[in-house]
């Protein structure tokens, strides 16, 4: 079905997806919407909360207490899509001029995928972690720069065995897991013949990730109003180990839109990838594929909220014959994002993939803990 969304190398140029203009239009329908829509008043709100909004940002003002923090910042963790971009959800949040964020995370990922088709074979067996440094920059009129870097740790799966015996222990299937050694370690793809053509078989250790540059221009709205609408630009450039980067430059742009009603926020988003292809990897990938997530905030408390995150996209690669390589890769996202003192804040999230048959790995546990430094302002 996606084979007539996205041309491979050979077959011409990227063109963009039919499908992808319903999400685009929501996101940008989304936008003067939200604008133009009034929050639920608090009632008996504090006199110095009533006197910030009303001076600071107008009527469509909320209260900090009301205020979102956003969508989780997860990304899909398929070891061949991770060799390419893959764009973090980040929502429509934008920095004010002359605030700066410096954000650290790191992601837990557990991956087993045993698969053969009548002339492919997958082995994805190992665990894997990324740790990321972030930095991102305000510039004034709705306009933000940043960039990111990280290192890729993938080694065995030492999970390996408790998680067979869970499975065990409840009567779930164990996909095949009994097949391979446990602790083993292994990213394997490619042909079944004698003499295979292999297009992944990389070892284990750690590698640099490719470096990844944005910039974003808040369209309309702002961080305590009603709504906003965000467009960002993203670059992923040619660098890093083989491991953990194509070491091909792509780039993506994308719509992200929010519409707040009181402590509950909607967020939205939805773009495209297009990414440059090593040789070795063209016979069996896309030029480019569509993305966007979903997700559903709410305020618990005073500088917590809850989220629920549905994001995913079209598939990179196709015709395998492996279902674990040739449906959409999609996932569910469960987590917590805050701030605690006066410039700090945090997230903690669990992805898991949705369907199991997906692209996607089998789980991600998410970490980050983010400082930020804005001249006259309690962020």
């Amino acid at each position: 079905m996606t084979d007539r969304l996205f041309r491979r190398r050979r077959a011409g140029a990227f063109t963009a997806p039919p499908r992808l203009l319903l999400p685009t239009a929501l996101v940008l329908a989304f936008g003067p919407v939200a604008l133009s829509a009034q929050p639920e008043a608090p009632s008996d709100p504090p006199l110095d909360a009533v006197v910030d909004t009303a001076t600071a940002e107008g009527p469509e003002a909320f209260p900090d207490l009301d205020a979102p923090f956003g969508p989780l910042r997860v990304a899909e963790r398929n070891p061949l899509y991770h060799l390419f971009l893959t764009p973090t959800v980040r929502g429509s949040a934008v920095l004010e001029r002359g605030e700066t964020r410096m954000a650290l995370s790191t992601a837990y990922s557990n991956i087993f995928e045993y698969n053969a088709s009548t002339t492919f074979l997958q082995i994805f067996d190992l665990e894997r972690s990324s740790t990321v440094i972030s930095l991102a920059r305000g510039l004034g009129a709705g306009f933000e720069v940043g960039g990111v870097v990280g290192f890729q740790h993938n080694w065995g799966g030492f999970l390996d065995p408790a998680i067979q015996g869970l499975h065990e222990l409840f009567g779930f299937p164990n996909a095949d897991r009994e097949k391979v050694q446990n602790g083993g370690f292994g990213i394997y793809l490619g042909s079944r013949s004698r003499t295979p053509e292999v297009f992944l078989d990389l070892p284990p250790g750690t590698g640099l990730e490719a470096p990844r540059v944005w910039a974003a221009w808040r369209a309309a709205g702002g961080a305590r109003r009603a709504g906003e609408l965000t467009f960002r630009t993203l670059v992923k450039l040619p660098f890093g180990d083989h491991r953990a980067s194509s070491r091909t430059t792509d780039w993506a742009v994308e719509a992200a839109g929010r519409r707040s009603w009181g402590g509950t926020h909607l967020h939205l988003s939805a773009g495209v990838v297009r990414f440059g292809l090593p040789p070795r990897l063209e016979p069996i990938m896309r030029d480019g594929a569509w993305f966007g997530s979903v997700a559903v905030e709410q305020r618990v408390a005073d500088g917590i909220a809850l989220l629920a995150q549905f994001f995913g996209g079209s598939r990179y690669a196709a015709g395998f014959g492996i279902d674990e390589l040739d449906n959409l890769p999609l996932n569910l996202s469960l987590g917590g994002r805050g701030r605690f003192g006066d410039a700090w804040s945090w997230q903690v999230s669990f992805t898991e993939d949705v369907p199991p048959n997906s692209p996607s790995v089998d789980f991600t546990v998410d970490l980050m803990i983010a400082r930020s430094w804005s001249p006259g302002m309690d962020r």
